[in-house]
């Protein structure tokens, strides 16, 4: 395949072989983590409100062209996060 036929179809990748990533993927994914284990920690069922702003952000950020790879991160980090306390909560019989 030519390496104009592989740039049209979107497959062509940097000389080392990997995929390049957004600067932002590992600061959002350890902040959001940290923000919905605290979010759900403190806030428990008001936390919910927290995950559907930072949810509503990364489908913003999406949709206005940004880097799909930060808001997956964002996305992951916070349902990780509040998610890992609930269950948490859960087993311990506090829910």
């Amino acid at each position: 395949m030519s390496p104009a036929a592989r740039s049209e179809k979107g497959t062509e990748q940097t000389p080392g072989g990997s995929t390049p990533v957004s600067p932002l993927t590992i600061p959002l994914l350890t902040g959001t983590l940290v923000l919905g284990f605290l979010a759900g920690y403190f806030g428990l069922w008001w936390g919910l409100l927290v995950v559907a702003a930072v949810l509503l952000g990364a489908f913003s950020a999406v949709l206005a062209g940004r880097s799909r790879d930060a808001a997956t991160a964002a996305v992951l980090g916070i349902v990780l996060g509040y998610g890992g306390v609930m269950l948490l909560a859960a087993f311990r019989g506090v829910l």
